[in-house]
């Protein structure tokens, strides 16, 4: 899989959906630019296939679903294909980055109830809470034992929403975790064929979101 930037930008001003930004993304996007996460050369990747996935927004105050095409793209020097997420969507979630921020955003807020913001965004308790913990582990994982016990939830929220450089963060998430952020499902460990292997990663070039 290679995650690119799609959030150069401060999340806090962003008013469009992440459907939207996934399609202004793809738009833009140049496989035979792309360096391939394997082997590391660059040049020699083309569209392979697409495969549709469901991305899941809040926009003006509604929950809505939507399908997207996921590029893939094959490198002709090593012979691996590689899925092309920008980092707007959650790999193995449903449920868009924008999503995700805004409902835990309000529950760190202390704006809402449980119950009124399950009912707001069309969610379970148990969803939330599984952001909720998510959220902690990952929040730990990045700060450090220390530094996350002196920053609380809402704080480090809006140390993000107000980054001036979303993807920065996102980038530096997935090369020191070979995860990305508030991904819940662990990368997989290919067994066939013996030569491939699983990897996330960010290269360049990117499409800037002004």
């Amino acid at each position: 899989m290679i995650r690119k930037n799609s959030l150069l930008c401060k999340l806090i001003r962003i008013k469009t959906s992440a459907k939207s930004i996934f399609d202004a993304f793809r738009e833009h996007f140049r496989p035979e630019l792309e360096t391939c996460p394997i082997c590391g050369s660059t040049g020699n990747c083309h569209v392979h296939a697409y495969y549709s996935r469901t991305v899941i927004d809040f926009v003006n105050g509604r929950k809505q679903q939507a399908s997207v095409g996921v590029m893939r793209v094959f490198c002709e020097s090593c012979k691996h294909a590689h899925a092309v997420l920008p980092d707007v969507l959650i790999p193995y979630s449903s449920f868009s980055l924008l999503f995700i921020l805004r409902v835990l955003g309000e529950y760190f807020a202390g704006l809402f109830s449980v119950e009124h913001l399950c009912e707001r965004f069309g969610i379970c308790q148990n969803q939330l809470y599984k952001w909720i913990r998510l959220w902690k582990n990952h929040k730990q994982a990045w700060l450090g034992r220390l530094s996350d016990a002196e920053i609380n939830n809402w704080e480090f929220m809006k140390q993000l929403t107000y980054e001036d450089l979303y993807s920065v963060f996102a980038c530096s998430f997935v090369r020191r975790f070979a995860r990305s952020f508030l991904q819940s499902h662990a990368n997989p460990v290919l067994r066939s064929p013996g030569t491939a292997h699983y990897c996330q990663t960010v290269f360049s070039p990117d499409f800037f979101v002004t």
